[in-house]
C-alpha cells in the first residue's frame, strides 16, 4: 500500500470542495467533487462511466480505462475502510500507460448529495491510478472535516473523480471563467483553491466564488479586488 502520510495541515492544503461547512482557514492554507456502489471488480461492471469536462483539456482516457480508474477507487474504499490487513494489489487491473501518466487528482465521496470526503493534489506527485487509489484513502479516512467513513456508509458512498490540467497563472481575475475552470488564489501567505465544478454546483457568480475563496483562505471578502495573484486550470470529473 501507498499511503500518504500526511499531517491534518497538508491535507488543508489539498481539500478542495465547496459545498460543506469548512474549518476556518488561516495562514499556508489552500481549501481547494454520482451514485456508485463499493463492489470487487470480480463482478464485471458494465455500466458507463459519465466524463464531464470543465474545458478543453481531457487525458483522452477510454471507457475501459474510466471503468479501471473507478474499480480501484470502489476498491480501495471497501479495502481500507474495512480495515484490511492484506497489501493493496494492483495486479488484477490493466493499467495502460495513459494511467501511468503523473496526474494531479481529486476524489470526492457524497452521500444523498453532501459532502463526506475531498482530498486530492493541485500538482501531479503520482501516476494517474496510484494518485487516486491515495486519494480514496485520504477522502474516506483523513479528510479533518469529517469523521472516517464507516463500513455501513460504503454502500450509500457517491464517488467523484477529477483529474486536473496542468495550472497556469492569469493576469487577473478576467481571465477566469466560471465552470470552465477552477481556480487559485495567493496574496502573502494566503492560500485557497476551488475546483471548476465548485462555482456552479453553488450556483455562484464570478464575484461570489472570489468572495468565497477568499474568506476560506482565512482572508476578508473583498481581499481578492487588490494585492492578490491567480492560477487557473482545468478538469475532467468522472461519475456513474
Amino acid at each position: 500500500m501507498k499511503m500518504m502520510l500526511v499531517s491534518v495541515a497538508a491535507l488543508l492544503l489539498v481539500t478542495g470542495c465547496g459545498n460543506a461547512e469548512q474549518p476556518a482557514a488561516g495562514k499556508d492554507s489552500a481549501v481547494v467533487a454520482p451514485v456508485s456502489s463499493a463492489t470487487s471488480t470480480e463482478k464485471e461492471d458494465t455500466s458507463m462511466i459519465k466524463e464531464h469536462k470543465s474545458g478543453k483539456w481531457s487525458p483522452g482516457l477510454t471507457d475501459d480505462e474510466k471503468k479501471t480508474l473507478f474499480a480501484i477507487v470502489e476498491d480501495t474504499l471497501q479495502w481500507c475502510v474495512n480495515g484490511s490487513s492484506e497489501k493493496f494489489l494492483f495486479d488484477k487491473y490493466v493499467i495502460t500507460d495513459k494511467m501511468k501518466v503523473k496526474t494531479a487528482t481529486f476524489v470526492t465521496l457524497k452521500i444523498g448529495g453532501m459532502l463526506r470526503g475531498c482530498i486530492g493534489s493541485l500538482q501531479p506527485v503520482d501516476s494517474m491510478f496510484e494518485s487516486v487509489h491515495d486519494n480514496a484513502i485520504n477522502a474516506a479516512l483523513r479528510d479533518p472535516r469529517f469523521r472516517p467513513v464507516s463500513t455501513k456508509e460504503l454502500k450509500k458512498l457517491e464517488i467523484h473523480i477529477s483529474l486536473l490540467s496542468p495550472i497556469i497563472p492569469v493576469a487577473s481575475v478576467e481571465e477566469f471563467n466560471i465552470g470552465e475552470h477552477g481556480i487559485i488564489i495567493e496574496k502573502g501567505m494566503y492560500r485557497a483553491v476551488y475546483l471548476p465544478e465548485v462555482a456552479i454546483e453553488q450556483g455562484w457568480t464570478k464575484e461570489q466564488t472570489l468572495a468565497s475563496l477568499s474568506e476560506k483562505a482565512g482572508m476578508s471578502s473583498d481581499a481578492w479586488k487588490s494585492g492578490a495573484k491567480f492560477r487557473v486550470f482545468s478538469s475532467v470529473g468522472l461519475s456513474k
